[in-house]
Formats: C-alpha cells, sequence, structure tokens
C-alpha cells in the first residue's frame, strides 16, 4: 500500500491557490486545472493523479468565492500634474519692439567729369571719409599739358594785343585789329580757365563725412565721363528702417504720444531718440506690414554704420483710457475648432480648471499679450494646457506663482 503524501504540501498548494484566487478574475478553470497537474508532476510522480481532482474542487470553491464577492468599482477623477503662472500686467504693454536695419539717408554714385586712366584709388568699402578727403585720381600727365600750353597761347595773345595796342597809339594800325587781338586773348583767357578745371577735375574728394559703401571699378583701370567710380553714404543723418504692422501704422505716424527709439547691441545702456520720416510705400502682402523710414541724427561718440541691425522701441506713454494688458507664454494658449483662443484657469479652491476664452493684441518672441479674458491675480496654466478639458482637478507642480 502506497503511503499517503504529507499535508503540507497540500497546505501550501491550497495557499497558494487561495492566494490566486484573491483575484480570480484573471485566471480560468483550465488554467488552474494546468496548475494543478504540474505541481503534483513535481511533487508525486504521476502516480497521485487522483489528488489532482480534490484540489480542482477546492480552486473552483475559491473562485465560486470570490464571484460570489461584488465589490464595487471605484473610478476616480485623474487628477493631472500642471504648471501654472500668475496673471500681473505687464509694463511692456505700452511697449513694442521691432528689427530695423540701418540706412543712410542720402547715397550718391561718383563719376570723374574727365576721362583717363586711374592712378590712385586707395578708399576701400566699408571706409569712412571726412569732408574733402581724397577717393580716387586720374593720370593728370595730359592735363599738366594742356595746362601749360593754354598757360602759353594767352601769354602770346596778351602780347600781341599789346603790341598792337602800342601801334594803334601811334596811328599805325587800324583798331579793328586790335579789337580782334584783344578778343583772341580773352579766348586763351576762357581755354585755361576750362583747362585748370579739367585738371582739377582728376582729383575726386568726398563732398561730405562720407561711408563708402561701394567701389565699382579697380585702380589703373580707364575710365569715361559718367562711369560710376564710387558709392558714397551721407553720415550725418542716419535712417534706421522697420516693418511695421498695419495696425500699427497710425500709432507710429503723427502720434505725440509715441516715442521712437533705437537701440544696439554693442551700445548697451543707451537709446538713441528717432523721428518718423517717411512710409515707403505698399504693405507687405505676406505679413501685412509696411516698411517705414525712421530719421535718427548720427552720433559722435559711436560707430553708427549703415548695414547695422537696430532694435526700435516703441513707447506709447500711458493714457487713462488705455486697456491693461498682460503677457503670457505662449504654452498657455489653446485654439479651439472656431480658431478662438482660450486658457485654462486654476481655481485655487476647488483645484479645478474653467476655460476663458481670451482676446490676443499680438505676439512676441517669448509669448502673447492679452487683451481681454483675464484678471489680474489668476493663475492661469502655462504647461500641459491642451490635454486639460472643464472641471478638471490639477496638481501644481510650481510652488511659487508669486
Amino acid at each position: 500500500m502506497r503511503p499517503i503524501p504529507k499535508i503540507e504540501p497540500l497546505n501550501e498548494f491550497v495557499a497558494t491557490y487561495a492566494r490566486i484566487g484573491s483575484c480570480g478574475k484573471h485566471y480560468k478553470n483550465n488554467n488552474l486545472n494546468n496548475m494543478v497537474n504540474n505541481f503534483w508532476k513535481r511533487r508525486l510522480g504521476h502516480q497521485i493523479i487522483g489528488w489532482r481532482f480534490l484540489f480542482c474542487s477546492l480552486s473552483g470553491l475559491v473562485l465560486v468565492a470570490c464571484g460570489e464577492r461584488n465589490t464595487p468599482e471605484i473610478v476616480e477623477q485623474a487628477i493631472r500634474p500642471a504648471k501654472v503662472v500668475r496673471v500681473t500686467s505687464s509694463d511692456m504693454s505700452a511697449r513694442r519692439v521691432y528689427v530695423g536695419r540701418v540706412e543712410a539717408s542720402n547715397s550718391i554714385d561718383l563719376s570723374f567729369e574727365v576721362p583717363g586712366p586711374l592712378s590712385n584709388f586707395p578708399v576701400l568699402e566699408g571706409q569712412t571719409l571726412r569732408k574733402d578727403e581724397l577717393i580716387a585720381q586720374l593720370d593728370p600727365t595730359d592735363y599738366e599739358l594742356a595746362v601749360e600750353e593754354s598757360e602759353l597761347q594767352l601769354k602770346l595773345a596778351l602780347q600781341d594785343y599789346q603790341r598792337k595796342s602800342d601801334m594803334l597809339r601811334k596811328g599805325g594800325i587800324a583798331k579793328s585789329l586790335v579789337d580782334d587781338s584783344l578778343a583772341y586773348a580773352q579766348l586763351q583767357r576762357v581755354r585755361l580757365k576750362k583747362a585748370r578745371e579739367a585738371l582739377s577735375d582728376t582729383i575726386m574728394k568726398s563732398p561730405f563725412d562720407a561711408y563708402v559703401s561701394r567701389r565699382y571699378v579697380d585702380n589703373y583701370v580707364k575710365t569715361r565721363v559718367g562711369d560710376k567710380i564710387v558709392r558714397l553714404n551721407d553720415l550725418h543723418e542716419l535712417l534706421v528702417v522697420v516693418s511695421i504692422p498695419e495696425q500699427m501704422l497710425s500709432t507710429v505716424i503723427g502720434n505725440d504720444q509715441v516715442s521712437l527709439f533705437a537701440i544696439f547691441d554693442f551700445i548697451p545702456g543707451q537709446m538713441f531718440p528717432l523721428t518718423y520720416k517717411e512710409n515707403r510705400g505698399d504693405a507687405n502682402s505676406i505679413g501685412q506690414t509696411y516698411e517705414v523710414s525712421l530719421s535718427m541724427p548720427r552720433p559722435d561718440s559711436w560707430e553708427i554704420l549703415p548695414g547695422m541691425t537696430a532694435a526700435v522701441l516703441v513707447h506709447q506713454a500711458d493714457r487713462p483710457d488705455q486697456q491693461l494688458k498682460y503677457f503670457l507664454p505662449i504654452n498657455a494658449l489653446v485654439t479651439d475648432t472656431d480658431k478662438r483662443m482660450y486658457v485654462w484657469v486654476y481655481d485655487e479652491n476647488t483645484q479645478e480648471v474653467e476655460k476663458r476664452y481670451v482676446q490676443v493684441d499680438r505676439p512676441d518672441p517669448k509669448g502673447v499679450y492679452v487683451e481681454s479674458g483675464l484678471e489680474k491675480g489668476e493663475l492661469v496654466v502655462s504647461s500641459g494646457a491642451d490635454q486639460l478639458r472643464e472641471g478638471m482637478k490639477i496638481r501644481l507642480l510650481n510652488e511659487d506663482t508669486d
């Protein structure tokens, strides 16, 4: 007679299946049956298969007991983590910054009034010049010879006139010959003047304090009358050209309440006053912006040159009727299917969020300015806003919301 196995393995197995039965939703009877077979194969071998039925029955009782336990399922609303920012008025609500470029108020192309080969062309592009500083010079040899010849011709003409005048006083010559001699001398005087002017025209000097923006030719080339030699920019007055949105155009033009300034990165802590000069034409069809020119006197202590980049600050003086604006990070805004923008306002008492539609004034590289829809001191969700819904509870990730 085979010995009856000890009960300890049985107790262990029952305890194991009791634990499985406590969450018996995850197991079916055939799975339990297989586990029983495997258990007893390891423990007792193939000779005690009869015990398997006993444990299957026990397992079934455990599962039935679990099935009879009717525990109500508790569904809790997920509490999402989120960051918030507190709504405060921005001192930048009356300020707007645009990117502009510096240009010369007056640019001219210089050329020689006489032909000839360039013999001296020392200036370089990007160089600043003082008034009457040398720009270029033609070979003066032919023009110097022309002056010498004209001087000689004038000298001979004057001698001839003097000789004939003396003869006229002695009555040895007709007055008409003296008059002809005088006319010829005057003609030679005019020719000498032109020769000297031509010689002077072989030298090109800066007509004002200028910036060399372009060289059209190289040294030693032969130039003709009217050929462009160099382009100069007048530095007495500079222009800052900037693209202004159409809604801001009336604010910038002829508004005594608006102050305009130019700011340069390489000149920290200084702002240079600007004055509106002109609107350069039609609006840009893509961005609906207008290009305007703002005048800026050239500062003596700083080298501000055409081509440089400037930040244009448009500061509108505070008015009693001016609507207060608030600045929000761009992630706080959500757009609905109707292209309307809204934010989620956090209630500190209920810890719930409320949808609030807002009116956006304008974008900024770091966010947006909001004109309406918010009150000072309210908390607005600044991250994860697109994952929220009305009345949802959130858990604040940032403690400091001041």
